[in-house]
C-alpha cells in the first residue's frame, strides 16, 4: 500500500542513505536534520508497504511554495510515484492557500521536465552552472495555481497522514 506521511527525526537516517544512493550530491544528514527544524519546511516520506521508497521537500513563505527535493529509490521509479507526489505537493499548496510552486530542475532532466510540465508548471529561466557533478544548466519552473488547474487522472494518492 502506498502512503504518504511527515518526515520525523527518525526518517532521517534512513533519508540520508536513499539520497546517498539517489543523487550525486547529496544532502548529509545534517541537512535534512535543519530542514526538519526550519519552521516553513514541510518535508514528507514516501512508503510502500510500510517501506520507505522516497521523500520530498519543500519550504513555504507566505503564498508560495520552493519544492527543494523530490526521490524515491531506483527500483521504485517509473511506476507512478512521480503523478503521486506532485498531485499530493499541489494538493497540499491548494490547501494551504499557496499560489504559486516553484522549482529547479537539471536542464537535461527530460522525464523530470516532462512530469512538470504535464502539471502545468512552465520554464521560467535558465541558471546558467547551477549544478555540479556533472557541470549543468538548471531550469527554474513554476506553477501559478491560480491558473485553471484540473487533477491528472489516475494520480490520486490513498492512506496519506
Amino acid at each position: 500500500m502506498f502512503k504518504i506521511r511527515k518526515m520525523i527525526y527518525s526518517d532521517i537516517d534512513l533519508i540520508s542513505e536513499l539520497e546517498r544512493k539517489i543523487f550525486k550530491n547529496p544532502w548529509s544528514y545534517e541537512s535534512f536534520k535543519s530542514a526538519l527544524n526550519n519552521e516553513y519546511a514541510h518535508y514528507f516520506v514516501v512508503e510502500k508497504n510500510n517501506d520507505l521508497i522516497g521523500y520530498f521537500g519543500m519550504i513555504i513563505v507566505l503564498d508560495e511554495c520552493q519544492i527543494h527535493n523530490i526521490g524515491i529509490i531506483e527500483e521504485e521509479q517509473n511506476q507512478g510515484y512521480g503523478n503521486k507526489i506532485m498531485q499530493y505537493i499541489v494538493d497540499y499548496c491548494k490547501e494551504n492557500n499557496i499560489k504559486y510552486i516553484s522549482l529547479e530542475v537539471r536542464e537535461y532532466n527530460f522525464k523530470a521536465i516532462h512530469l512538470y510540465s504535464k502539471f502545468g508548471f512552465k520554464k521560467m529561466s535558465r541558471i546558467n552552472g547551477y549544478y555540479t557533478n556533472p557541470s549543468e544548466d538548471g531550469l527554474l519552473m513554476r506553477l501559478d495555481i491560480g491558473e485553471k488547474f484540473e487533477r491528472i487522472e489516475n494520480s490520486s494518492y490513498r492512506n496519506v497522514m
